[in-house]
């Protein structure tokens, strides 16, 4: 996979090599290389306040958009000339591929050092963590320092909901309720819902809800392995679910091809009376309107669910540690202190978002309060994921029915067939 971008980037040597001598030139204990541009102030603070106490000087450095960083940290890799402190931006697959690679230390022994670890929400350092006997061939172990953590629920406008009737303080809990809800919204001429469906991993987030609630962990270990085919009658449900919100209009128009930022906007600008989307779209939501007067809830269960409803989240925004670097020490050192109560504290208020130390959570405002509750009900790390292939069949096919270019069976049928596919391949090349 890292060999895969040498073509991409054929002047990266002449590129890093300058990037390099500057480094030198700064005399920085630890590079970070980040995507978050709205923290890089909150950043700077810290890294000042660090080199006050303890005279190592930690830099961070932003690159934007995503698309940007993660071929940059590609790059980097390919080169070997990556920072102290960077994160791929990759699934778990791949992150096994740079850990496997000798790209990503194993900081175990300094998690469970002065009991480090204990600080942190236990959702958030497992999905940081790779379990025994996992697919990749990865030892055991924390491999990365979780910095916040987030969950994605259901934003709803409170104004939008009482010029439709309905009790801003009352919210949908069953799919029924949440269907007759958005029912009477759009009867007061109020677009009920939207999200960035056009993003594949927001609609697959949303539907990942359902599949946890019908299959539990074991069933979904099953379909992976391919023991219940994706023409289960559960399947064919969750595919439904989405018909019923497009037969009845309650969806944003164009929703499928709609990216967050727009969904954030349309939210935020009061188009739409509720929102799919993630813990961050607080502070999002916050800067493109003070004065929205919103609140959240829970995605909605389905009275016959068998299983424990669970959420997209965990970590929020993670950063690990490049083995090869001779300042990793330092690198970890900085990012022990970075994650301590007070450090925590400091960047929760100053860029609302969830401490990943759950120490710091206890003053947070109501609605962060919400999500960091619903973080020990998010998705847990499963020891395998199904192949991208399949998952974005299934993505896309949401999509479809969406727009009602597939049936629900239609959908599950794909789904399968492109399971059979991969499955036959796998075999073959065994």
């Amino acid at each position: 996979m890292l060999r895969a971008v040498l073509c991409l980037f054929a002047v990266s040597a002449l590129f890093f090599s300058s990037c390099s001598k500057e480094a030198v030139e700064l005399d920085v204990d630890v590079m970070v290389w980040h995507w978050m541009t709205d923290r890089q102030d909150a950043f700077e603070k810290l890294a000042k306040d660090y080199f006050t106490k303890t005279g190592v000087k930690v830099i961070f450095e932003t690159y934007a958009p995503s698309d940007v960083y993660k071929n940059k940290i590609s790059a980097a890799a390919t080169a070997n000339l990556l920072p102290e402190i960077f994160n791929p931006m990759a699934n778990k697959k791949e992150i096994a591929s740079y850990i496997n690679a000798g790209f990503v230390a194993d900081i175990t022994d300094d998690m469970n050092k002065d009991n480090w670890k204990d600080v942190f929400f236990q959702r958030a350092l497992e999905n940081l963590s790779f379990e025994e006997n996992n697919e990749w061939g990865v030892k055991s172990g924390i491999y990365g320092v979780p910095i916040d953590v987030s969950s994605m629920l259901i934003y709803y406008n409170k104004d939008l909901f009482r010029q439709a009737g309905l009790d801003p303080e009352i919210t949908p809990k069953t799919w029924g309720e949440f269907v007759a809800f958005a029912k009477k919204l759009k009867a007061n001429d109020i677009q009920p819902f939207v999200s960035g469906f056009g993003e594949n991993w927001i609609i697959g987030a949303f539907a990942q809800s359902y599949q946890w609630e019908l299959f539990g962990k074991e069933g979904i270990l099953s379909t992976i392995d391919g023991v219940i085919p994706y023409t289960d009658a559960r399947w064919v449900k969750i595919f439904n679910l989405f018909k019923e919100l497009k037969d009845n209009n309650l969806l944003a128009t164009g929703v499928v091809t709609m990216i967050n930022k727009d969904a954030e906007r349309g939210f935020a600008t009061g188009k739409f009376a509720m929102a799919f989307n993630g813990s961050w779209g607080v502070n999002v939501y916050n800067s493109m309107n003070p004065n929205l007067n919103y609140g959240v809830f829970y995605l909605p269960i389905l009275p016959e669910a068998q299983h424990p409803m669970r959420f997209f989240g965990g970590e929020g925004s993670a950063f690990y540690v490049n083995s090869k670097s001779p300042n990793k020490q330092k690198a970890i050192d900085f990012l022990k202190w970075f994650t301590s109560e007070e450090q925590q504290s400091f960047l929760s208020k100053a860029t609302s978002n969830i401490p990943a130390n759950k120490n710091a959570s206890s003053d947070l405002p109501p609605i962060l309060k919400i999500f960091a509750e619903s973080i020990a009900n998010t998705f847990g790390q499963l020891q395998k994921i199904e192949d991208w292939q399949v998952v974005n069949v299934l993505n896309t096919s949401l999509q479809s029915v969406i727009i009602g270019e597939k049936t629900p069976q239609k959908a599950a049928k794909d789904v399968q067939d492109e399971k059979a596919r991969q499955m036959k391949n796998k075999k073959a090349t065994a």
